[in-house]
């Protein structure tokens, strides 16, 4: 979004209020000086063009390490091996709301009896990749979101909705575990 001219990140009222959050994939094993210097896309000059717009705007952006760190946690919650490639937007927004919040209700993360293969709101995109995941190791996010859910399968299935813990609710003990 920072990177395309078409969605006017420096200029769209979209991006002029709240708290930004902005991230760009780093290869697995990359420290942070090869990021730095070899981004996707070039999220720290639009950073500083936005700054200088927008000075009082909470806006921060992402260490490469929580990308590889939440995907860590995906794998280590999967019985096969998983491609290492990056967690999708949806699932890195998701976590950062459970480390706010108490309770987070994400809709359409998994899909409804409404089920779209629209790509992202920022777009008119169709593809079933985005929802049963190409790049992105979103099936193994599916999953995991599935099992952390505490609303029910009908809100998932009729609005879906799915109801998620915030860390501080989140009890992961092993006595919790077995529990479930």
């Amino acid at each position: 979004v920072m990177a395309s001219e078409d969605h006017r990140f420096l200029s769209s009222s979209l991006y002029s209020s709240g708290v930004l959050v902005a991230w760009d994939p780093a290869p697995f094993s990359s420290n942070l000086s090869q990021w730095y210097n070899h981004t996707d896309y070039p999220i720290f000059i639009q950073y500083q063009r936005y700054r200088r717009l927008h000075p009082q705007q909470p806006f921060y952006i992402l260490h490469p390490r929580f990308e590889w760190q939440l995907w860590q946690r995906i794998q280590d919650n999967m019985a096969e091996p998983i491609q290492k490639n990056p967690p999708s937007s949806g699932l890195l927004g998701t976590i950062l709301m459970m480390s706010l919040c108490e309770v987070v209700h994400v809709y359409e993360f998994l899909p409804s009896r409404r089920k779209t293969e629209l790509c992202h709101y920022f777009q008119r995109f169709y593809d079933a990749a985005c929802t049963l995941g190409a790049y992105h190791p979103l099936l193994y996010e599916k999953n995991l979101v599935k099992r952390m859910n505490q609303g029910s399968d009908r809100d998932i299935y009729v609005h879906g909705r799915v109801t998620l813990p915030g860390f501080s609710a989140m009890n992961c003990t092993a006595k919790a575990v077995r529990e479930h």
